[in-house]
This record gives C-alpha cells, sequence and structure tokens, in this order.
C-alpha cells in the first residue's frame, strides 16, 4: 500500500558531523531530560529556538537560556503554526529546517508533518535522541493526569461510515498502560491490533511495555497473536512500511469498516504513523486517534543514547 522505498535507509546518525554542519532554523520543545538539552547545545544553525510546551507548565523563572517561544496555544493545530511563525519561519519562502522531536508530544509530530506537506516543504529533517533507560523503569510516568479526552488529532481526521461492525483499532504498545485502557475503552467494539518496538531502544524496553500492557485486562483478551505486529523503535519509515502491510493484511482477510491508528510507543513511531497515514489513508474511513492529557512530567529518562536524524521529502 505503502511505497517509501525511496526513504527506507534513510535514517543516520546525527553524529558530530552533522551537528556542525550549518542549518537554517533548529526547533526544540524544553524540557529537564539531558537528552533534549545537550543536543540543543551541540547543534550549529542561524536560529536555535526553545518552544515552551503548555503541557510542561513552565514559568517564565525557569526558562534555559536562548531564544524562547512561549505563549503558545494547547491545541495541536494552532500550537504548530503559531509556533512556526513565531521562530521566523515562512513557509512561502522556506529555509532549511531541522524540529528535534524529542521533548515535543505525539500529537504535535504529527502536526509538524500535515504542516510541512500543506504547504509543500521540501527540506524538512527531523532529529530524535534515545535515552538510556527510562528513569523509574516499568513504571515511568509520562503523562501526570488520569484522565483523557480520546480524539481524532487535527489534520488526521477520516471520513468514516455510520457502520462499526468491523472497526479495527491498531495501537502502538508504550509504557502508558491507563492512556492505552482509555484509548481501547473508547472504541470498545474495535478488533484490537497491536504494533509493538521490536527491537526496542534498550534491551529491557520492550519487556517493560509488555509489563505494562499485561497491566490493561481489557487489551490482552480483545487482541489475538495474529493480530500482533513488531516494527523498530528508532525508524519511522521502518514502522510506516510494517503499518502498510499491515493494513494492507487486515484488509485481505477481513473486511474493514473504520480503521483508527493511535500511536501510544516512542516518538520516532509516532512520526511512522504521521507518514503512513499522509501517504495511504487521506480521504478513507480511517484517521489517527490520540489520548490528550494536559499536563506531563517534564523529566522520565536518564542518560544519553543515539542521535538519529529523519529526512522527510513529501
Amino acid at each position: 500500500m505503502l511505497n517509501i522505498g525511496y526513504l527506507i535507509d534513510a535514517k543516520r546518525l546525527f553524529d558530530t558531523a552533522e551537528q556542525g554542519r550549518q542549518r537554517g532554523i533548529f526547533i526544540s520543545a524544553y524540557n529537564e531530560n539531558e537528552r533534549v538539552s545537550q543536543l540543543f547545545t551541540k547543534v550549529t544553525a542561524n536560529r536555535k529556538v526553545w518552544w515552551i510546551l503548555p503541557e510542561y507548565s513552565y514559568q517564565s523563572h525557569e526558562y534555559p537560556a536562548g531564544e524562547i517561544v512561549d505563549g503558545l496555544p494547547t491545541y495541536e493545530a494552532d500550537l504548530v503554526r503559531v509556533g512556526l511563525e513565531k521562530s521566523g519561519y515562512d513557509p512561502a519562502n522556506p529555509q532549511p529546517i531541522c524540529v528535534d522531536i524529542t521533548g515535543f508530544l505525539h500529537p504535535h509530530i504529527l502536526l509538524f508533518l500535515r504542516y510541512f506537506k500543506m504547504y509543500g516543504v521540501k527540506d524538512v529533517e527531523f532529529v530524535y535522541t534515545e535515552p538510556e533507560h527510562y528513569s523509574q523503569k516499568v513504571d515511568t510516568q509520562f503523562s501526570l493526569d488520569d484522565k483523557s479526552d480520546v480524539r481524532q488529532v487535527a489534520g488526521y481526521e477520516g471520513a468514516h461510515i455510520p457502520e462499526m461492525q468491523h472497526d479495527v483499532l491498531m495501537m502502538g504498545v508504550g509504557y502508558e498502560h491507563n492512556l492505552m485502557g482509555q484509548v481501547v475503552t473508547k472504541k470498545e467494539s474495535a478488533r484490537l491490533v497491536q504494533i509493538h518496538c521490536f527491537p526496542p531502544l534498550s534491551p529491557d524496553m520492550y519487556q517493560e511495555s509488555i509489563l505494562r500492557l499485561d497491566r490493561l485486562a481489557s487489551a490482552s483478551a480483545r487482541s489475538t497473536e495474529d493480530l500482533n505486529f513488531f516494527t523498530t523503535a528508532n525508524d519511522p519509515f521502518v514502522t510506516a512500511a510494517v503499518l502498510g502491510e499491515a493494513v494492507n493484511s487486515l484488509f485481505l482477510r477481513k473486511r474493514v469498516t473504520n480503521l483508527y491508528l493511535c500511536p501510544l510507543s516512542t516518538k520516532p513511531q509516532a512520526l511512522g504513523f504521521g507518514l503512513f497515514y499522509l501517504a495511504s489513508l487521506e480521504g478513507r474511513p480511517a484517521s489517527i486517534i490520540y489520548p490528550f492529557v494536559q499536563k506531563y512530567s517534564r523529566q522520565h529518562s536518564k542518560g544519553v543514547g543515539k542521535s538519529w536524524i529523519y529526512p522527510v521529502f513529501f
């Protein structure tokens, strides 16, 4: 369904040489994880901008040194649009832009893709830095709210049909068992398909995510072994290809009325979900949904792993 052959080997290390290459605008969302601040310091760009996300609840006296974009809206589409405007980015006369997705939230990553595709921007790079491990291992908390608003992500709303008898929920499995449970409950009539990260970012992370999933009895009961798929944790292009194979397999086996994608695993996987949707699912009865919460942890990882660069060409 999805031809991304030209991107399948595009991922590369964001090494010292890449960090030293002059870029136009470099954007990062500030939080207190070392892997976010370290890369911001090392990158060379004409303009480097920190975005202060409302979900991290920073006060002005807590801001880092450097150029700041704050006062951003909470609605994901407005946040990305306003943030890029405040960062001096003009889609009508674009300069090379690099977005570090490490500190951004999954819906923001999806909206960056939607924005750049909508304006036909050609020169876009996304980067991501892996953690050595998450701070509390299997008990790491990313979101700090018990309740979420499960809804479609702006720009990823599908042309859904009223019939729901053969709906499918395709969910990227991560650590947020509470949020996963709320999504599963929201789409209680849909068949559940699990997308697991394997290999994970570190050897223990796959086991930890499975332990979190085990806390969600409803997901285990609704998913069968042949409805599990596996993709790498740090390569959005492989994720997009696996999603294409998974969706194709589902449609060949049985009729699908409405398809719902929900990326709740790594940030690169969310990028892959967005790439797949924009390439193959627009205008179809398919959407990306997400459990939106108002507050996220400022620090949830320890150590700095490898940094990766993902060039995207629309």
